[in-house]
């Protein structure tokens, strides 16, 4: 009988002994009389429940403690469940990318904040902007300011804007944001270095060497506004319209509307617009720089940075930057590929140099191969060389060769074959991808025969195409010496089993490998030095024939 709260519409309120288990129970209960009869339009969640409970005689609501105890469970599932989507979201949102903007105002290194990173210390900046970035979409940018020794937001925006996903040279993605430039209106001149950092790991890369970045002078002078210059009659007039303002007899007659009225013809009658004084180009000042790829061992595609932009105009300085590639994802960080072919795979441990050449990108794959001389797939697939291996799994690549297949019948059989190889590399969770090999020398002219084979095998897998050999013709069209035959006039030069491994590197990664080293370090101990000046060529030839030629698949 103890006395209990007050419920609007209710009487007689009191705690009665509690009947009611864990998980449902364990508070109090109480039991009230309804003072009316409920109406049906009454949506309180307690009140709806104490009308559902109606016994005969005192219509007591005891079954409270169950109903509001369910739909407080309810609550805390939809809620909870609801915090973990919206966590799921913003995370799926999160920039993972940093592009900064380092920006030295008096050219001391012994002043501002430093900003440390995998490269070293970068010293001397009191200003820094950089956007913040995911793989597709600048989200922010932020300019901060060095205040005692710390980095201190003062400025930011969400521009929410595009990357150039292979917009830029030899298909770099190209990222820009830009600030307005009354940011930056007290300085005449500001010094620029760039920097690159993903923000979950340790990649990162500057417009330079390690801590050494180059530095970009941007003028500004040239580019604030202009300003109304005034003829000597308005200088005149202003100067009488002065003389008057300071007159004390101004306050006792009425001269004030001739005063106002002297400065308004100074006003209409000012010449055309000139730039704030000076010698200085009023025009749009720019400056760039390039930078190596792939010029340290801890960048990743996503922040090799090739060239960075600043430029400004009387309204905005603008930054723009190239990486090789933001969105890195064709393949997972550590990619195994197994080779399935013949000799014009195995010579001159072709996967070995594509091992090799990833590692220089700093990616890491791990190559299988299983090839014998002389066969095709249909011989792999009735010898069943490569059944046990695809059943094991664990493999994201299988990359299928065999000989041109140029001939109507030799299409024909690989077709089918490729199609049988299909079933048992899905069935282990890989991709399969067709490697465009080439004709004899004698054969030369079925190049396109070769490639429409290869090509429409892939296809009919929804497999990935590999162009290595209009790689081949891509390169001999601007140096048709390049000795890609080996002696045999079939079977691959190293420098022939270097352009297609370069040819795998692009369709694997999506990447461009220009300026990669010329010079590679084989798992085996052997070292292959190429040409530098051969090498970027063919290495060019590379990213132009997977950007005509090229299919990933799925």
């Amino acid at each position: 009988n103890t006395p209990g709260p007050r419920l609007v519409g209710y009487t007689g309120c009191r705690v009665v002994q509690n009947p009611l288990q864990p998980p449902w129970g364990g508070g109090l209960v109480y039991a009230c009389r309804p003072l009316a009869p409920r109406r049906s339009h009454d949506k309180g969640r307690k009140t709806e429940v104490f009308a559902r409970v109606r016994d005969v005689g005192v219509r007591e609501a005891v079954g409270v403690g169950i109903a509001t105890a369910l739909g407080d469970c309810m609550h805390r599932w939809i809620f909870t469940l609801l915090c973990l989507f919206v966590a799921g979201l913003a995370s799926a949102q999160q920039p993972n990318y940093r592009f900064q903007a380092l920006i030295d105002l008096d050219n001391s290194e012994r002043t501002g904040c430093d900003v440390d990173g995998a490269a070293g210390t970068l010293s001397g900046s009191e200003v820094r902007v950089y956007a913040l970035t995911d793989t597709a979409r600048v989200h922010t940018v932020v300019m901060e300011v060095c205040r005692q020794g710390v980095w201190e937001v003062e400025r930011h925006d969400e521009p929410d804007r595009a990357i150039g996903l292979a917009q830029g040279e030899g298909g770099s993605d190209v990222i820009t944001w830009s600030v307005p430039r009354r940011w930056f209106s007290p300085y005449p001149t500001i010094e620029i270095r760039m920097l690159a950092e993903q923000l979950d790991t340790q990649a990162f890369d500057v417009i330079g060497t390690g801590a050494n970045a180059v530095e970009m002078e941007l003028d500004l002078i040239g580019n604030v506004l202009p300003i109304p210059a005034l003829s000597m009659v308005s200088l005149v007039l202003l100067g009488i319209a002065a003389l008057l303002l300071g007159s004390r007899r101004l306050m006792s007659i009425p001269a004030r509307p001739g005063v106002f009225l002297t400065v308004a013809l100074c006003l209409c009658m000012t010449g055309p617009t000139q730039p704030i004084a000076g010698p200085f180009d009023p025009h749009i000042t720019r400056v760039s720089a390039t930078d190596a790829a792939y010029d340290t061992l801890e960048a990743n595609a996503g922040v090799d940075l090739l060239r960075a932009e600043v430029e400004a105009d009387a309204e905005r300085i603008g930054f723009e930057i190239e990486v090789s590639d933001i969105d890195d994802a064709a393949v997972p960080a550590v990619t195994k590929v197994l080779f399935i072919g013949n000799s014009l795979t195995y010579s001159n441990d072709l996967p070995l140099i594509l091992k090799a050449i990833a590692a220089q990108a700093g990616k890491t794959l791990v190559t299988d191969a299983i090839t014998l001389p002389n066969v095709s797939l249909e011989d792999h697939y009735r010898q069943r060389t490569a059944h046990s291996a695809l059943a094991r799994g664990g493999y994201q690549i299988v990359i299928l060769q065999q000989g041109p297949s140029s001939l109507m019948e030799s299409q024909e059989n690989l077709l089918e074959w490729t199609t049988r190889f299909n079933t048992l590399i899905r069935a282990g969770g890989a991709r399969p991808a067709l490697y465009m090999v080439w004709p004899e020398l004698e054969r030369i002219g079925y190049f396109e025969a070769v490639r429409e084979s290869y090509s429409n095998a892939a296809l009919a897998v929804n497999g990935m195409f590999i162009p290595a050999g209009e790689t081949w013709r891509t390169a001999w069209r601007s140096q048709p010496s390049l000795p890609f035959y080996s002696n045999d006039s079939f079977h691959p030069s190293p420098l022939g089993s270097y352009a297609a491994a370069l040819s795998m590197y692009a369709e694997l990664y999506r990447q461009s490998p220009v300026g990669l080293p010329a010079t590679l370090q084989i798992s085996n101990g052997d070292v292959h030095q190429f040409n530098p000046a051969q090498a970027r060529l063919v290495q060019e030839a590379a990213w132009a024939a997977h950007l005509e030629y090229g299919r990933s698949g799925e």
